[in-house]
């Protein structure tokens, strides 16, 4: 597995990268300090999983670099380990399609389980990070920006089709969103989906009267 690091402080990249390697065929391949460092390694090589610090030197924020990533690198999964393990770092990071969110006060003891974890798509957040976030919430975090959009109209009934003019996409790329969300979401069904979205807040139950 290939592992890309953006932390700014040196002791910390070490570290986690002597952790991380321990593992068999696991390799550390992209050590960045800063947003700017940490797009131009990406665009060269791109890692399996990121792990991704918050908080560090410059204008850009992880946070930032983590948007980036959602756009222009979907395949990368990503990994939170910061001292920010509190609202609301942890929610808007989980919101930009964050899988994994480690404090670290718990780094050393929890970051491989939690590379383990985002390697096989499942989300990993760790015992001591704190955060609000509703469980219906929680599961939108999983879909992209673009499925997100979608959601709501295939929560509605409305068919690939109709989403396809309405955010002014292709019919067959409607059709990947809506057997992605299924997929995401773990359901089967519109009536599944509309119930998601109800509890959710993204459909007010006054639109369906």
């Amino acid at each position: 597995m290939l592992i890309g690091i953006i932390e700014d402080h040196q002791l910390v990249r070490d570290s986690f990268k002597k952790l991380l390697e321990l593992q068999p065929d696991w390799k550390v391949i992209i050590e960045a300090c800063s947003v700017t460092e940490a797009k131009l390694a990406v665009e060269l090589e791109q890692p399996d999983i990121f792990i991704v610090d918050i908080s560090l030197n410059g204008t850009e924020t992880g946070l930032s670099f983590l948007s980036y990533l959602e756009e222009f690198f979907p395949h990368i999964k990503s990994i939170v380990a910061s001292m920010h393990d509190h609202e609301p770092y942890v929610s808007n990071a989980l919101r930009l399609g964050v899988l994994g969110y480690v404090s670290k006060r718990s780094a050393s003891d929890e970051l491989i389980d939690a590379v383990k974890a985002v390697a096989l798509g499942k989300r990993y957040i760790s015992e001591d990070v704190n955060f609000s976030m509703s469980s219906e919430n929680l599961a939108l975090t999983v879909l992209t920006n673009r499925e997100l959009e979608a959601f709501p109209l295939f929560s509605k009934g409305l068919n690939a089709k109709q989403v396809a003019q309405i955010l002014e996409i292709m019919p067959k790329t409607a059709h990947v969103h809506k057997a992605n969300i299924y997929s995401k979401l773990n359901v089967t069904t519109s009536f599944e989906l509309l119930k998601i979205a109800i509890d959710a807040g993204v459909i007010p139950l006054d639109e369906l009267t």
